[in-house]
């Protein structure tokens, strides 16, 4: 009797721990779920949105310039790649992630091609053609002079001249400035994920971590001096500028940047001190990967997506015209005053 009594009550702690687990792992599988929803729905808003504002606007961008229309468009597109590639980050959580990774690095690509192209449209926007840009063609006498003001860190190496005057040289500069960027962060990142990430092993932590610590500090310096080439034009020119809603446009690529690096540490910071911890189906890394992806994947719908509507659309245009049309109607009355 005590033995079969014994063993009754083994079997039902084993079906009580079979059933808490079931329902743990059927509870965990719903808000992954849930979670794969949210970021689907999120990524088709951001792409529908982007894909509204590219098909309303394109032929009217054209019309300004080719080279305009093109660096619109890279800048438009930044916000849907980004929540895709979070978006297939989530598909992938339990696989080997091959395409995540792959999609990372060309999202990693793709926001130095951004930042370039934000500086050429910022060109563009003032006139400035290629061959002015090249020294082939002088610059126009209005800008010519300018006085500039570059940010800090880089203020600390202008030695006396701090405050430089425009010209084709400071214009050929700060294109280096950002192009700089678009070579060097796919070299970082290939060697990032080659040797950070295990692809080739170096059988020594000591290693990949000076590995780690390199390209930490190269890619913070480049990043830093693109940035501050866009600054440091845009605050020459601010005036000129205003009517592009330049501030907007800048905002849809450094907003971006901002909140997927700054999320990510506080999510680790989370990770760190117990708010989020691992679950029965996930570890805490999957879990802070979730959580960024998922954050990313609305942010792109419903912040810089509307952002990029509101900066690239024509409604500037309209405004001017209509402004155009009270200047002539108002010269008419007083010339008809005068008569």
């Amino acid at each position: 009797k005590k033995r079969r009594k014994k063993s009754e009550e083994r079997i039902e702690t084993h079906t009580a721990i079979n059933k808490r687990n079931f329902f743990v792992q059927r509870e965990t599988n719903m808000r992954y779920d849930v979670v794969l929803y949210l970021s689907g729905i999120s990524t088709l808003i951001s792409v529908l949105l982007s894909t509204y504002l590219i098909a309303t606007n394109f032929n009217k961008w054209k019309i300004k310039s080719t080279t305009t229309s093109t660096n619109i468009l890279i800048i438009v597109l930044m916000a849907p790649i980004f929540a895709i590639d979070s978006f297939v980050s989530l598909l992938e959580l339990e696989e080997g992630e091959i395409v995540a990774h792959l999609l990372d690095m060309f999202k990693e690509c793709y926001e130095s091609i951004t930042l370039h192209a934000f500086l050429m449209l910022m060109y563009s926007l003032l006139g400035l053609t290629k061959d002015m840009i090249q020294g082939e063609k002088p610059i126009p006498d209005e800008m010519k002079g300018r006085e500039l003001h570059v940010p800090f860190p880089l203020s600390l190496f202008m030695g006396k001249d701090k405050h430089p005057k425009l010209d084709q040289k400071w214009l050929q500069k700060l294109r280096i400035w950002t192009i700089q960027f678009v070579f060097l962060r796919p070299l970082l990142s290939t060697v990032d994920i080659l040797f950070v990430d295990h692809v080739i092993p170096l059988h020594n932590e000591h290693v990949t971590s000076i590995i780690k610590l390199i390209v930490t500090i190269s890619l913070n310096v480049s990043v830093t001096t693109a940035f501050c080439a866009l600054i440091t034009f845009y605050h020459a020119f601010e005036h000129e500028l205003a009517p592009h809603r330049p501030l907007a446009k800048f905002i849809c690529i450094k907003g971006v940047v901002f909140f997927t690096t700054w999320q990510g540490v506080i999510l680790k910071l989370l990770g760190h001190f117990g708010v989020l911890h691992e679950g029965y189906r996930f570890s805490l890394d999957e879990i802070e990967l979730a959580w960024q992806d998922l954050l990313v994947c609305m942010e792109m719908a419903f912040i810089f997506s509307p952002l990029c509507v509101y900066a690239f659309s024509n409604a500037d245009e309209k405004v001017k015209e209509i402004e155009l049309k009270e200047q002539k109607v108002a010269e008419k009355e007083e010339t008809k005053k005068t008569k």
